[in-house]
């Protein structure tokens, strides 16, 4: 019922120095600089002393494949949904899902089971209603009565653009589709999210600079996805944030043998914080999505899958080799996703906020990791139940060093 995190540095996001932390249920009551409790004055109270480590808010991944994600090339490279060790004891405590290419032997009613899997193992997870393609898929009928019906829905996505495994929306065919999600968020009081895939097409970001000229959308519906994959994509990341809209980088998109044109996902964050919006800069993993290699004739040659353990890796790199002091890298997979999603309360450790919440090392790896306010992980292990995940140290994954050799294109 109770817990008290005793005298870490906390960070939310902004440094607040030392402090006790108390959480009653799944929401902080109270931060001070020392709170005086035992358990005979408050029955159920457990204490954590996390003295030499730094508490910030859970990360939130706004962009993983969790039931699965891919299919190029055939049955055989279908990825599997996605397990509890892969985000928990990473300090991953929210996860958006959503799908990607495959939007015919993968379903939205799929998506929502897999959401409902993980937020019934102790984690918060939600989707985005769609795929690449125009008109999308939804589970009701439409996009706006998803967000209406379905608490889990934030938004569409991932709608791709500059990409030949889409539908090659026009400027009136996103303009459609992002009323729709405006309307339908309206109608069930959230926020509304357009989460838009961009692939190595020439035209970009052209599309949607158009509509965030044109319309009179918010342009804050807007968030563009992938934009380290190439030099080019990303130097337009910092005008995108400008114009209101959410630039969102990959963390599991790097230069790897055979394919250099990537950004790394530390340097890319480090780049569009320094010129562009930082409000508007957020980072996702593209866990468990496919990730194939094309030749130049765009035949496929080779295929990965993403790691959503790479969100805490990416972060961990742009402090400690990028030299982004944490309390401006930490938005980006914190408060930041929290306000492109609507997810009030989240993102930040504040009273009355949701108590997700991790604690970091000197070295910023994860030491402890609550989610809901209850213990999730601790040195790479995982805490919660999950009945059909075997129970493994996952600690090599949390520090990751070397890349596997894959490739930038994600799904």
């Amino acid at each position: 019922m109770f817990l008290l995190l005793r005298g870490a540095e906390v960070y939310a996001p902004e440094p607040l120095g030392r402090k006790d932390v108390l959480i009653a249920g799944d929401r902080i009551a109270r931060i001070a600089p020392r709170i005086v409790l035992t358990s005979r004055s408050l029955p159920g109270l457990d204490v954590h002393r996390l003295h030499g480590l730094t508490l910030v808010p859970g990360f939130i991944d706004a962009h993983v494949h969790i039931a699965g994600g891919g299919g190029e090339g055939g049955f055989q490279h279908r990825t599997s949904p996605v397990q509890m060790q892969a985000l928990a004891p990473h300090g991953t405590t929210r996860v958006v899902g959503l799908l990607g290419t495959d939007a015919v032997t993968r379903s939205i009613a799929e998506l929502l089971a897999e959401a409902r899997r993980l937020t019934a193992l102790g984690l918060s997870a939600f989707i985005l209603t769609g795929a690449y393609e125009l008109p999308t898929r939804t589970l009701t009928g439409s996009v706006r009565s998803d967000l209406v019906f379905i608490p889990e829905v934030l938004g569409a996505g991932e709608i791709a653009i500059a990409d030949d495994r889409g539908s090659h929306p026009t400027g009136r065919d996103l303009l459609e589709i992002a009323s729709e999600v405006r309307v339908g968020a309206l109608l069930a009081g959230k926020k509304g999210l357009l989460h838009m895939h961009v692939g190595d097409g020439v035209r970009r970001l052209a599309s949607l600079h158009a509509l965030l000229r044109r319309s009179a959308l918010p342009n804050d519906l807007f968030s563009a996805t992938h934009l380290n994959r190439n030099p080019d994509l990303l130097a337009e990341a910092p005008d995108l944030t400008r114009r209101g809209a959410y630039a969102d980088l990959t963390a599991d998109i790097f230069p790897a043998p055979g394919d250099q044109r990537p950004v790394d996902p530390a340097e890319a964050l480090a780049h569009v914080l320094r010129e562009g919006d930082a409000a508007r800069v957020t980072m996702s993993s593209d866990g468990n999505g496919s990730s194939p290699v094309f030749d130049d004739k765009g035949r496929l040659v080779g295929i990965g899958v993403g790691a959503p353990g790479r969100l805490h890796w990416a972060l961990r790199r742009a402090v400690l080799e990028q030299h982004v002091p944490l309390e401006r890298a930490l938005p980006a997979v914190t408060r930041n996703v929290a306000n492109a999603l609507g997810m009030k309360g989240a993102g930040r450790i504040e009273v009355g906020g949701a108590a997700d919440l991790v604690a970091l090392d000197d070295d910023l790896s994860v030491a402890e990791v609550y989610a809901r306010g209850r213990l999730a992980a601790r040195r790479g292990q995982l805490e919660l139940e999950d009945p059909f995940s075997p129970s493994r140290d996952v600690r090599s994954k949390s520090r990751v060093e070397k890349v596997s050799d894959k490739s930038s294109v994600s799904t």
